[in-house]
């Protein structure tokens, strides 16, 4: 079975298993500014989009937005995609043959629709009047026990748990 290294550290912390661990994506491109394309840009140069899609896709990880909320959950409720389709994907028998289904219906939603979303930050540095950089990060929270339990790959992402006293960060 597969396991990469941020899963295994995450083990090795030995923490509780409801112990939250917070998971960021980054990824950026140089753009043009002046003519307010740079999150077009971004969303075509980066794999952002299908990352967070492919971890959010994932059963059994209960991903959470900054909000607390429940990414899929979110998504189901505001019709952007159907809680049978995702149930469906997540029955026993289907997960692996429909997981890639699910995931490109959450990358498609998330591109269709990314100035009404809210998983996926962006922040641009304008270096002059024509030319910028944008970063596109994805912020998701779960617990350490759902990471473990699917040993899902993080390979990319930040991972940052509570310890003692103060946050430590892996990735």
């Amino acid at each position: 079975m597969f396991t990469n290294q941020v899963v295994s550290q995450l083990k090795e912390l030995n923490l509780s298993p409801e112990t939250m661990v917070s998971l960021s994506y980054t990824g950026g491109t140089d753009c043009f500014v002046y003519n307010e394309t740079e999150i077009e840009t971004a969303l075509e140069v980066t794999d952002v989009v299908n990352v967070f899609a492919s971890l959010v896709s994932k059963i059994g990880l209960n991903l959470t937005d900054n909000y607390g909320n429940n990414v899929i959950d979110s998504l189901v409720e505001a019709e952007l995609i159907e809680r049978d389709f995702v149930n469906s994907c997540w029955d026993e028998g289907n997960e692996d043959y429909c997981e890639d289904d699910l995931s490109e219906a959450i990358s498609e939603l998330v591109n269709d629709n990314f100035y009404d979303q809210e998983f996926i930050e962006n922040d641009v540095t304008r270096y002059d009047h024509k030319r910028g950089y944008i970063d596109l990060t994805a912020r998701l929270s779960t617990t350490i026990g759902s990471v473990i339990e699917t040993n899902v790959d993080l390979t990319g992402w930040e991972a940052s748990v509570p310890l003692a006293g103060g946050t430590f960060t892996l990735g």
